[in-house]
C-alpha cells in the first residue's frame, strides 16, 4: 500500500502543479485579450472605413469587380471589430467577476478571523468588481444587438 499511496500522492501533487500553470496562462490570456481587444477593433474599423470608400470609387469609374472585392473586405473588418469589441468586453467582465468572488472571500475570511475594517475595504473592492461585471455585460447586449 505504501508504494500505491506514494505514486498517488506524487501524481495529485503533479495534477496541482499543472493545474496552477494552466490557471496562470488563462489569467495572462484573458489580460492580453482585455488589453488589446479594443486596438484590434479599432483598427478593423479603420481598414473597413478605407475599403469602404475605396469600394465607393471603384464603383464610380465601372471597376465593379473591385468595387465587389472592397466591398467583401469592408464587411469582414467591420464583423472582425464587432468580435473583438465583444472579445475585450467579455474579458474586462470576467476579470471583473473573478475579482469580485476573490474579495468576497476576502471579506468573509476577514469577518470569520474578526478583521472588521479589512472586512469592508474587502466588501467594497467585490462590489466594484461585481460592477465592472455587469457594465461588461450591458455593454455585449448593447453591441450584438
Amino acid at each position: 500500500m505504501g508504494f500505491v499511496s506514494n505514486l498517488g500522492s506524487k501524481i495529485s501533487h503533479a495534477a496541482q502543479g499543472l493545474g496552477a500553470k494552466a490557471a496562470s496562462v488563462i489569467r495572462k490570456g484573458e489580460k492580453i485579450v482585455a488589453d488589446n481587444a479594443g486596438t484590434v477593433s479599432n483598427i478593423a474599423d479603420k481598414v473597413s472605413g478605407v475599403a469602404g470608400t475605396l469600394a465607393t470609387g471603384a464603383a464610380m469609374i465601372g471597376l465593379e469587380p473591385v468595387a465587389v472585392g472592397l466591398g467583401a473586405v469592408a464587411a469582414g473588418a467591420k464583423g472582425v471589430s464587432k468580435v473583438a469589441d465583444v472579445a475585450g468586453t467579455a474579458a474586462k467582465g470576467l476579470i471583473g467577476a473573478q475579482a469580485a468572488v476573490s474579495h468576497g472571500k476576502d471579506a468573509i475570511d476577514s469577518l470569520r478571523a474578526g478583521n472588521i475594517g479589512t472586512a469592508i475595504a474587502q466588501g467594497k473592492a467585490a462590489v466594484a468588481g461585481g460592477q465592472l461585471a455587469a457594465t461588461a455585460g450591458k455593454r455585449i447586449q448593447r453591441i450584438t444587438k
